[in-house]
């Protein structure tokens, strides 16, 4: 299998054209990107706890 090369200029490259896009979007756009970005963190976070619940269970079941 090719390994293939990662070349830091070009992912600095990639990250400053990302910026300037973001950068030029419209306010009400980022302010819908963070709207999503703070529903899926709420979303990670209830998925976390319920997995942790359920650790929790199975951890207690199989002490039982």
């Amino acid at each position: 299998m090719e390994e293939t090369k990662i070349d830091i200029s070009d992912l600095l490259k990639q990250k400053e054209e990302r910026r300037r896009r973001l950068a030029k979007l419209p306010f009400e756009e980022k302010v819908e990107i963070v709207r999503r970005l703070q529903e899926l963190s709420r979303e990670i976070k209830a998925s976390r706890e319920e997995n942790e619940g359920l650790r929790r269970a199975r951890e207690s079941a199989d002490e039982s």
